[in-house]
């Protein structure tokens, strides 16, 4: 039967293969024909342009399914021994073997083991010539047997000489050894122990480290060999060898550099000599290093003599790589030798001109900054003048690359490519910290004069391009987090012409954004306050609707000065509130948020007794509006409860800001305006409109800014916004009221408050949490999956509740039943990864009560009282029976080795009383997984017994893991993600 065929009928074959083949699997112990006609079968399909992708999907499922079989060690071979077959028949089965080797030699016994490894010796022979993906795949499979084969005596010394019997097979043996050093670098993708891997890795690896440089020496002097694939074997054994092992053979250290000169090896050769470089970081050999430097210059020589050889990004690309490898790995060399190695230095200042690929140019940044964290230390101060010239340059150069492509049409400069253009703006960010780093080596006043120098001559040559004059302007404002507060040499100077710049629309923008970042250097100087706050504010006037960016910079801008300057603006918050009543109908959200954000920190520095006034004179609007849209808005319209939203978040960044800094007063008259003119309005507007999720998250959002913000002043409101919040979630049953609760329960829980409102929080929080039981019991339509939000904010609520009453939750046993009932429902059916933490974090909080070491609280009491309760609560009605099976299936199917989760674990095994059964728990929960191995099982659970009566956490915590990380590479993950 042939899949080829275009007709759709043929999905029903495939479907009947699986039905034949799934069960026979796992059972039969040697191949048939029909197994074999079925793989072809499914290969067929997946390689056929005319067949459907429901076909390919199911072909894709029994190929998966089929790799996992033991069949599939007899058909791989018969394939790759058939040179008939065709190539993608045989790719698979080469794929296939490497899979079989790395996850499945447990299916073998150990004498079909050493069949095997000679089979696979004869494939890679067979292949050594020709296929290169076949052959790769194979030397894989190679790899993992020659590790995992314990059995397996001398294997490095049985492949290299039957690899090395003819030159014909000697790219075969050069692909091994390359592979070898990178397959043999994770643990976790092995069944083995620790002390396994560490021995077969010495025995393969590091006992082999002069037999392969003895090797690659002669093949590089004999010249049998491409060179190419002699620095792809040598750059994968770099890193194994003593760096100085390797450029002590003249041939390979000859081979290396003088590769860089040949257009057909350049690319591999840049590649080996940055791991050779990377090699030299932590050498002290600095007659080594300066050799290498040496060559390096050589190199630079080289291709500077050779301009047209530079046309080629990728060589541009490398060399730049390559340099800059060289800069980092000897940065503190640099620093102490400044003047030796400033050629280095001004070399990659010249790849950082490089305008073809800004990419290129991001390959230096981190050079620029690690060579800055030497340079701005003491010691070095008086070195760091040597490369000042070229920082001063630097700074220069990316202001070049800050500047906008100098088009004629101003409205589109990308040309519609939006995509070019967002990734320009955001590389901007990445050049103003380069700028950053430039501005604390030569110091603010040099830096700013640069771009200050650029202002001044885009002015007096009177230039018609706004980009020349934005671009210095951006520079100054990404340097203002590096320039002092107390610069009083160049910056009055740059203030006094910022102000008189011509007008210009991006200009403007510029401008205002820059004078924003300097806000605290005016909080200093405040005689220039009121000419730039008249120029910022004038951004309202001069812009038109079209003009959105510069109401965002002003708002913004104001912002910052009400933030910085807020004590001097004082005498100006009429001006201001009259500004802000102007223009508020004509801003973005995002501008009107920045305005009342900057507003609320000048009226926090107003005088107590000046507040209440203030904030109902600042609020009026916003409450006006609110009382309007309750008043005429139904909960259907959708424009309504955007607009509630956005007026609610307004309420929310004032009463952010309002805090009250002394609870010692005898009232906070922010509180009071909240509780005499805002609640009524807000619960009311929230009873109205709380079935709308956007109403309710913002309005409880309020709350929540209120409650933190004036605590216990808040207290005679209490009993009626903890009724509000109750009924809020019985009727919405929406996560946003749990998560305000556990903010009343962080407020009122603690020993501040008395002990009458200590009680009423704690049963308000079972309240609650009883809502959230009968939400998840009472509904049998609810799917747990699409209320992931409740879910984390009951947990997270729920460890609110832990932390402040620990024994009145940990004691209460209904309650703790409860919730170990919702946690597991949690961990099986969840699959958002914020819910199944929270559950987490709950039982890891609640865990560590019932060990020695209790988590931090306000609690008062014994905790060893605590401590009974949760041990007592684990051996109970096998609780931690299931607990341990629903964490150990969470850490494979659902929060894969979250170190969090592998502490749950961990904590459930070392504070349950009873040792034998905990162990005994584990046990059971890792032998019930699908397709598990008793040697796996026995693995963790051998090193398990062992550290467990000698505390050895940290045993326990890797064995977990590895066994996890194990299982899912065999088991869950498709294992194409590891071909």
């Amino acid at each position: 039967m042939s899949l080829v065929s275009t007709e759709p009928v043929v999905c029903e074959p495939l479907c009947k293969i699986i039905d034949l083949i799934e069960p026979n699997l796992t059972h039969k112990t040697s191949i048939d024909s029909t197994i074999m006609d079925n793989v072809k079968l499914a290969l067929s399909a997946m390689y056929s342009p005319t067949a459907g992708q429901d076909e390919k999907k199911l072909a894709t499922n029994f190929l998966e399914l089929f790799q996992k079989s033991p069949e599939a060690w007899e058909v791989s071979h018969t394939l790759l021994s058939d040179p008939s077959q065709p190539l993608e028949f045989r790719m698979f089965a080469s794929q296939t073997l490497r899979s079989k080797a790395t996850f499945d030699l447990l299916q073998l016994p150990e004498e079909a083991v050493l069949q095997l490894k000679n089979s696979m010796l004869d494939l890679l022979i067979t292949y050594a010539s020709k296929d290169k993906l076949i052959r790769t795949q194979l030397s894989l499979a190679l790899c993992q047997l020659a590790l995992q084969f314990l059995q397996w005596g001398n294997p490095m010394g049985d492949i290299t000489s039957q690899l090395s019997s003819s030159p014909e097979l000697l790219p075969a043996l050069l692909e091994f050894l390359k592979i070898l050093p990178e397959e043999l670098t994770e643990l976790n993708k092995t069944p083995l122990t620790d002390d396994e891997f560490n021995a077969r890795t010495q025995l393969l690896i590091s006992d082999n480290v002069p037999h392969v440089l003895l090797m690659l020496k002669n093949l590089s002097e004999l010249g049998t060999v491409t060179n190419g694939l002699l620095l792809e074997c040598l750059n994968s054994w770099v890193k194994e060898c003593p760096i100085e092992s390797i450029l002590t053979i003249d041939s390979l250290a000859s081979l290396i550099f003088k590769s860089l000169m040949d257009e057909d090896l350049f690319e591999k050769a840049s590649e080996c000599v940055c791991s050779v470089l990377k090699e030299t970081r932590d050498i002290d050999n600095y007659h080594l290093i300066d050799a290498l430097y040496k060559q390096l210059l050589q190199v630079h020589e080289f291709y500077t003599s050779h301009p047209e050889r530079l046309q080629d990004p990728e060589i541009v690309s490398a060399l730049t790589k390559l340099y800059v490898e060289a800069g980092e790995a000897w940065n503190v060399l640099i620093a102490k030798n400044a003047e030796h190695f400033k050629p280095l230095v001004a070399i990659i200042l010249e790849c950082s001109k490089y305008d073809e690929d800004l990419d290129v140019v991001k390959y230096t940044f981190f050079f620029w900054y690690q060579l800055k964290q030497m340079l701005t230390l003491p010691r070095f101060e008086s070195l760091k003048k040597v490369l000042l010239d070229i920082y001063l340059e630097l700074i220069s150069v990316i202001i070049k690359h800050l500047c906008y492509p100098l088009d004629q049409d101003d409205t589109d400069l990308f040309h519609g490519d939006r995509e070019q253009e967002d990734k320009f703006k955001d590389f901007r960010y990445e050049m103003g910290d380069v700028l950053k780093d430039c501005c604390a080596v030569v110091g603010s006043q040099k830096a700013l004069n640069v771009p200050f120098q650029q202002v001044q001559t885009f002015l007096s040559q009177q230039l018609a391009q706004w980009q020349l004059l934005e671009a210095p302007l951006f520079s100054m404002r990404v340097m203002a987090k590096e320039v002092s507060p107390k610069e009083n040499t160049i910056l009055p100077v740059i203030m006094n012409m910022l102000v008189q710049l011509p007008e210009h629309p991006k200009i403007r923008y510029a401008t205002t954004l820059v004078l924003g970042r300097y806000s605290e250097w005016t909080a200093k100087h405040p005689e220039y306050l009121e000419v730039q706050l008249n120029y910022i504010i004038k951004g309202f006037e001069s812009a038109t609707q079209t003009e959105r960016d510069i109401f965002s910079a002003t708002s913004q801008a104001l912002m910052y000065f009400c933030q910085d300057c807020s004590s001097l603006l004082v005498n100006y918050l009429d001006q201001l509130f009259m500004v802000y009543q102007q223009v508020q109908s004509h801003l973005d959200v995002k501008s009107t948020y920045d305005l009342v954000n900057g507003l609320a920190h000048v009226i926090k520095d107003l005088p107590d007794s000046e507040q209440y006034k203030a904030a109902e004179t600042f609020l009026a609007p916003t409450v006006s509006r609110l009382t309007q849209l309750s008043q005429n808005g139904s909960l259907q319209d959708d424009s309504i409860t955007s607009a509630l939203h956005d007026e609610a978040e307004v309420l929310s960044i004032f009463f952010n800001i309002l805090r009250c800094q002394s609870f010692e007063e005898p009232q906070f008259p922010v509180a009071n305006y909240f509780i005499d003119k805002l609640y009524p309005l807000l619960s009311q507007i929230l009873q109205k409109f709380q079935k709308s999720l956007k109403v309710s998250e913002h309005f409880v959002k309020i709350f929540k800014n209120v409650i933190q913000g004036c605590s216990v002043f808040l207290t005679p409101l209490l009993p009626q916004l903890t009724d509000l919040l109750h009924e809020g979630f019985r009727e919405t049953c929406f996560g946003c009221y749990l998560w305000v609760t556990g903010v009343v329960i962080r407020e009122f829980g603690d020993e501040v408050s008395t002990g009458q409102t200590q009680n009423a929080v704690y049963q308000f929080g079972l309240s609650q949490s009883a809502l959230f039981f009968e939400l998840l019991k009472s509904n049998t339509e609810l799917d747990i999956r699409d209320i992931p939000d409740v879910i984390e904010d009951f947990f997270n609520m729920a460890n609110d509740l832990l932390m402040y009453f620990p024994a009145k939750v940990a004691g209460n046993g209904q309650l703790m039943s409860s919730i170990l009932e919702s946690g597991i429902t949690s961990l099986t059916t969840s699959e958002e990864h914020n819910p199944l933490m929270a559950c987490v974090h709950f039982f890891v909080d609640y865990l560590s009560w019932g060990s020695q070491y209790p988590p931090i609280s306000f609690y008062e009491g014994d905790p060893a009282e605590v401590q009974q309760y949760v041990r007592q609560f684990l051996m109970a009605e096998n609780n931690g029976q299931k607990l341990v099976t629903a964490v150990v299936n969470g850490l494979i199917f659902k929060f894969y080795n979250d170190p969090d989760g592998n502490d749950l674990l961990l904590k459930l095994l070392t504070v349950t009383p009873d040792m034998e059964k905990a162990l005994s728990w584990l046990h059971q929960a890792v032998s019930a997984l699908p397709n598990v191995s008793e040697k796996e099982v026995q693995k963790l659970m051998n090193a398990t017994a062992v550290a467990l009566p000698n505390k050895d956490n940290r045993r326990i915590r890797m064995s977990i893991k590895d066994f996890v990380s194990w299982y899912t590479r065999k088991n869950v993950n498709s294992r194409a993600a590891f071909a």
